[in-house]
């Protein structure tokens, strides 16, 4: 496949998320990013990763690179689409582009957009779009022989779903049949063994959905399971998918995942609150657990980013000397590597594997 990324005005690694991870999973993919604001340059300049990638001001621009989709490239709080994007998701309909959407706002419903699908024969994708069937937790994922590994996170956007991904693409590279299964819409646009848009599914059901996926790829005989997770267990926004999660995914163990230059939580509200301490958010994450299978931190995933060499050594040092619990970075060299031998060690001493 084809694609153009869509992310007029947000292309940046943090306002831009699903595009700079797209860029990272399916770069051989990618032919441009649309980006009015920062058109004429390389996509390289903004993702370092992407090196290669023309951004151009417009889908009318990006339709002469033949793309065979456009994937939307953000995820805003709210999910909601900017209104100015419609004109380019009708220009993309009808240059011959199929259009794929993790937003909150399903674009199939738009009666304009589906009319316009269906006069050329394209597909409107909305991959939040929750599963048609209802499912509550019955606890059969408690009794699954397979491993099971969820990322969890001190906040929203703190490099969970890089983690899970990395994480089993590294178990894969050993020689295990390892899966993953992704939670949001950017995981499963990246790709994944299992996939289902949690936080859009109604609370009664998302942990039952969960439940769902690792039994799916238990009874396929994969192992590790590595489940992306989401939010935060002390976000005051977040915190509710995040407990479907811990719950639905019945997981033996887990990784933390944190940034530890963030002071303060991600969180569209006028008054901030603080980031916790790890070793309060690693309590706070196994007491949920607790009444379940016991799961603990086994490593700690730390987003080092616009830190030095010698900066980011003395974080992975201070984290793991207040909590005791091995810590890398997935973004350097070899830090995937310790944080799945940690996961492995204390697998293999609780008797797991």
């Amino acid at each position: 496949m084809r694609i153009a990324i869509l992310a007029h005005d947000k292309f940046a690694p943090t306002d831009a998320k699903t595009a700079a991870c797209l860029l990272r999973y399916r770069r051989d993919e990618v032919v441009a990013v649309v980006d009015r604001s920062k058109a004429g340059t390389d996509a390289g300049a903004v993702i370092p990763w992407a090196t290669g990638v023309p951004v151009v001001a417009s889908v009318k621009d990006a339709a002469a690179l033949r793309p065979d989709a456009l994937f939307i490239g953000i995820a805003p709080v709210g999910g909601a689409l900017p209104a100015d994007w419609r004109a380019e998701l009708l220009d993309a309909l009808r240059a011959g582009m199929d259009v794929v959407s993790g937003l909150h706002t399903f674009l199939n419903d738009d009666p304009a957009l589906a009319e316009a699908a269906r006069r050329v024969g394209r597909r409107i994708v909305d991959v939040r779009r929750p599963p048609v069937e209802r499912r509550i937790t019955t606890g059969e994922g408690a009794l699954v022989d397979s491993l099971v590994v969820l990322t969890v996170g001190t906040d929203c956007s703190s490099g969970k779903m890089t983690a899970t991904v990395e994480l089993a693409r590294e178990a894969r590279r050993r020689g295990l049949d390892a899966a993953f299964v992704a939670t949001g819409q950017t995981g499963i646009m990246v790709g994944c063994d299992e996939g289902a848009p949690v936080d859009a599914i109604v609370g009664d059901f998302m942990a039952g959905e969960v439940e769902r996926m690792v039994l799916a790829c238990a009874a396929r005989g994969k192992s590790p399971i590595f489940v992306e997770g989401q939010g935060c267990i002390t976000h005051p926004a977040y915190s509710g998918v995040t407990a479907a999660l811990l719950h639905g995914a019945f997981p033996d163990l887990l990784v933390l995942c944190d940034e530890p230059a963030r002071d303060t939580l991600r969180f569209p509200c006028a008054r901030p609150f603080r980031t916790n301490p790890l070793p309060f958010e690693v309590r706070a994450n196994e007491m949920l657990l607790e009444p379940t299978t016991g799961g603990k931190v086994a490593a700690l995933a730390l987003m080092t980013r616009g830190l030095s060499d010698a900066q980011a050594a003395q974080e992975l040092r201070k984290a793991e000397a207040e909590t005791g619990i091995p810590a890398a970075d997935v973004y350097r060299e070899g830090g995937v590597a310790r944080i799945l031998d940690g996961v492995l060690d204390m697998a293999a001493k609780r008797g797991l594997l």
